[in-house]
């Protein structure tokens, strides 16, 4: 097998980007694209340079395209890979990524296809959610490779006036337009629904969610790296570039959950305030989203559940990104036996339960704002939050499923003593 193609696709273009060793060894960007205008990198661990880029360079952005876990362990099985061949994984499921790159074994061929789905019938769907290893068998035969440990596809939605929102399968290099996941745990998908949704009425920039029902709760995220359009009747979808914090800052997988130097999220805020469009604007948006995983419960908010979408390049050439719409809040908490430690530090604190009013003041530190600014972010969680779980939950927000109202109020249960430190912080009392 030759080098692999590594491509950024944008409706009906796509540019060739550069080059990737068979053996996951090397990356180099195209001579070709580096003398495009207004061109962008992959990532922002990876800036545009003719030089060669080494494994430990490059294989973070490209195996975090990839999932992880479980779900990259079924992956593999229906493959016949094994789970340490990120590269012959990303062959085989590289034709739809997160952002708008292309991993292929051969060069794309014209026309590109983009465009053509394949209609979907309750039926599909039920079979397709009645396990892992059907979704992971649906992600073979689509080429789909997405992050994460979640079982999860991804499909097209057609809210074309003749389609009544039917769900589509991408042929060939056409792009989705939702994620859709559901989990070994029964109640997860509602347990993220509920999250998602009570976090948007409290005024959070938040990925939009619907709540499903084929067999098993399946939950469908709209994606914020496609935007869509209905044009002459057809679905066309377009992709924008993104990537996460861990591809971001060159920290693999693996890593994820390792607390950075000078603090994960202190790293995240100086990464949007060197690159943003918005900065300010962005580590606002970062500190709510840590407030938030924080009220909920989500113990396991690691930097691969960040993301920046890629805006360009500012006067002097640098990437320009902004913060992506939150998305996998869920509350880990609600789950006995999930492990109470935290995925990143609040404030110094390891553990969820050692987090303090104190500890938030410190938060305030880390992201670089006044500890009264952190207060006015957090008031409105504080305030909303509770009451937003249990509208969502009574489906004022949009279709749940029978059992949803009482996972809500287990949910606001376990909020309880969190609602009340932050509470404390935001009232200005011992500080």
């Amino acid at each position: 097998m030759a080098s692999l193609y590594v491509y950024r696709l944008r409706r009906e273009s796509a540019v060739l980007v550069g080059a990737l060793d068979e053996y996951g060894a090397s990356f180099s960007y195209n001579a070709a694209y580096l003398g495009l205008s207004e061109i962008t990198p992959l990532s922002l661990s990876l800036p545009l340079r003719s030089a060669q880029f080494n494994e430990a360079e490059m294989r973070p952005y490209f195996e975090g395209l990839l999932a992880e876990g479980r779900a990259r362990a079924v992956l593999s099985s229906e493959l016949g890979l094994a789970e340490e061949d990120w590269v012959g994984l990303l062959v085989a499921c590289g034709r739809e990524c997160i952002g708008d790159v292309l991993v292929l074994a051969r060069p794309v061929e014209h026309p590109l296809g983009v465009g053509e789905y394949e209609p979907l019938d309750e039926d599909d769907l039920r079979r397709m959610f009645l396990n892992e290893p059907g979704v992971a068998r649906e992600n073979v035969a689509t080429r789909l490779s997405l992050a994460g440990t979640q079982s999860k596809t991804a499909l097209a939605r057609d809210y074309g006036a003749a389609s009544s929102g039917r769900w589509l399968r991408p042929v060939g290099l056409s792009a989705s337009t939702h994620v859709l996941k559901t989990s070994h745990l029964r109640d997860l998908p509602e347990v993220e629904y509920l999250c998602m949704t009570a976090a948007k009425q409290c005024g959070m920039n938040v990925a939009n969610v619907e709540l499903l029902g084929y067999g098993n709760p399946v939950l469908a995220v709209e994606r914020f790296d496609r935007d869509v359009s209905l044009a002459d009747g057809g679905l066309t979808v377009s992709r924008r570039h993104q990537e996460d914090m861990a591809q971001a800052l060159g920290i693999s997988g693996g890593s994820k959950y390792a607390e950075l130097e000078g603090g994960s999220i202190r790293r995240m805020a100086e990464l949007l305030r060197r690159h943003g469009l918005r900065p300010a604007s962005d580590v606002a948006g970062l500190a709510q989203m840590t407030c938030l995983n924080y009220l909920v419960g989500n113990c396991d908010a690691h930097l691969k559940n960040f993301s920046i979408l890629h805006e360009g390049n500012d006067r002097e050439g640098g990437a320009l990104v902004s913060l992506a719409p939150a998305y996998d809040l869920v509350s880990t908490a609600y789950f006995p036996k999930h492990p109470r430690r935290l995925a990143m530090r609040i404030g110094g604190a390891q553990t969820i339960d050692k987090v303090t009013p104190e500890s938030f003041r410190a938060l305030a530190a880390d992201l670089g704002i006044r500890d009264s600014a952190l207060r006015r972010l957090a008031a409105p969680l504080v305030e909303g939050l509770a009451e937003g779980v249990r509208r969502a939950g009574e489906g004022e927000f949009g279709p749940v499923l029978e059992s949803t109202p009482y996972v809500a109020d287990d949910l606001i249960d376990t909020m309880a003593s969190r609602v009340g430190i932050l509470s404390e912080y935001c009232s200005g009392r011992n500080g």
